[in-house]
């Protein structure tokens, strides 16, 4: 995806999460998206410049843009599963189906949550597969993501996944109940 097209796709995803949030305002209070939560995270900051580890790595490595849409399903208070599609930092389409847990620790707060999600991700491959642990030359893998998260009001909320000691990604998300 060239320069000029990554800001064209990312509208195209902000308008999608807004056509499908006028959608669900407009359905009835129980629907068929009920426990549903869609998210767009437009933007990740790196702790530091991408960099040669290897060999193998290409000598010119730098960030590439990172996008990502996401849909989850919650189970309970506290259960959810989902699947994320995203372009990683090294311009690999990618995807990650996950299981998780989300929690309002403090009572005083209860917009605040902390959320923990693990599963199977796959698109960081060769030459980048050693970027993340527990990843294979194919690109298949495990990983974990914490996050944490504030609800807005009813439907609307943005959370922070830390991205082991490489990034933030920042998400906004759009819960139909």
């Amino acid at each position: 995806m060239n320069s000029l097209h990554k800001p064209l796709a990312l509208a195209v995803l902000l308008l999608s999460a807004q056509s499908f949030a006028a959608l669900a305002q407009e359905a009835s209070p129980v629907s068929g998206l009920d426990g549903w939560t869609l998210g767009v995270a437009p933007y990740t900051y790196h702790f530091s410049d991408a960099r040669k580890e290897h060999s193998f790595e290409p000598d010119d490595e730098r960030h590439a843009d990172v996008w990502l849409v996401t849909a989850e399903r919650r189970f309970d208070e506290h259960q959810l599963a989902g699947l994320a599609l995203f372009n990683n930092s090294f311009g690999q389409f990618s995807q990650y189906a996950y299981y998780g847990w989300q929690f309002r620790p403090w009572n005083a707060h209860p917009q605040l949550f902390l959320k923990l999600t693990g599963g199977v991700i796959h698109g960081y491959k060769y030459p980048y597969h050693k970027k993340i642990p527990f990843n294979n030359r194919n690109g298949w893998g495990v990983t974990v993501i914490p996050g944490v998260g504030w609800d807005f009001d009813r439907h609307w909320g943005a959370q922070v996944n830390v991205l082991g000691t490489s990034a933030l990604m920042f998400q906004v998300n759009y819960m139909f109940r």
